[in-house]
């Protein structure tokens, strides 16, 4: 009983984890199209990601994201065309974190699958996957605000379309 009772004191004041493993990150930014569309058109995109921290180096992690009138406007015989379209971008995967300078800086990199919905006068669907990077660096002293940036390449096969992004966001993340 006394052994039981020492062994319970003792590890009182040790943390049962040394870092917070819910994870929810806001990110805004900008898309461009890569060989598909024209790689000078530009849309604005905004998502949302969350990630649950298994070990303090891996996160699987889902998020969701959308791209407004990612395809350019185009001129025929009749006059300019602008498409009313958007993009819904649904990545999932894993990310792979490296923790630096006392757990307030991190370095990252995430792949997984990808899922597309494409919405303009001919919706379409696709699947493929996603490479990420992330810096990022804690805003407080106990690590639950973070600021970050990353870019992402998405490649998505959709019936009619091969489709290649590339995304570069701000990031504001939540952590506890």
């Amino acid at each position: 009983m006394r052994s039981i009772v020492l062994l319970c004191l003792l590890a009182l004041p040790m943390k049962a984890q040394s870092f917070q493993r819910n994870d929810f990150t806001f990110s805004g930014g900008i898309t461009w199209g890569i060989a598909s569309y024209d790689p000078y058109a530009t849309q604005v995109s905004l998502g949302a990601t969350y990630g649950y921290r298994v070990k303090p180096w891996v996160e699987p992690e889902a998020g969701i994201f959308g791209g407004i009138n990612p395809v350019p406007s185009y001129r025929n015989a009749d006059g300019y065309h602008t498409f009313s379209s958007r993009f819904i971008w649904v990545p999932f995967g894993a990310r792979f974190i490296l923790p630096l300078k006392h757990d307030r800086f991190e370095l990252s990199a995430g792949i997984g699958g990808l899922y597309e919905n494409g919405g303009n006068t001919v919706g379409y669907n696709g699947f493929g996957g996603y490479l990420k990077w992330t810096a990022a660096m804690a805003l407080d002293h106990r690590r639950h605000f973070w600021l970050g940036a990353t870019p992402r390449l998405m490649l998505a096969n959709g019936t009619d379309a091969r489709d290649r992004w590339f995304q570069l966001t701000g990031d504001i993340g939540v952590r506890f």
